[in-house]
């Protein structure tokens, strides 16, 4: 689960997108918890896992960059969510739904707790 296995630059900049929006979303909902006080406290699992998608994204830029290729910007646009990347010398563009994307974060939120999960039970 620590080395992304994808092959094309495409695919990485889908993954490093996903994986920043993520983190990003975690701290959001993170800061939202601090203001409304809970019975339970979830804050080490937020961590967590704002932990492991910021490592994730750190990774993949740095695949990325391997491979001549950085994120130039990337910004929501209405329902569409628009990066630029340069790629061997050319800035290319990138458009995902906003819609498809969030449903991807929700996935690999569900990832990391199976895997979470899988390592509690080793133990």
């Amino acid at each position: 689960m620590t080395e992304p296995m994808v092959s094309d630059e495409q695919e990485l900049i889908r993954q490093y997108i996903l994986f920043g929006i993520l983190f990003r979303a975690v701290m959001a909902d993170l800061g939202q918890m601090r203001i409304v006080p809970l019975k339970f406290s979830y804050q080490m699992m937020f961590d967590e896992l704002s932990r492991w998608a910021e490592r994730q994204h750190h990774q993949l830029r740095r695949i990325l960059r391997q491979r001549g290729c950085t994120v130039v910007s990337s910004r929501r646009q209405g329902h569409m969510y628009v990066v630029h990347y340069r790629q061997r010398g050319y800035v290319r563009e990138a458009i995902y739904t906003i819609e498809v994307l969030r449903a991807e974060c929700q996935e690999l939120v569900h990832l990391w707790t199976r895997y979470e999960q899988r390592g509690e039970n080793k133990q």
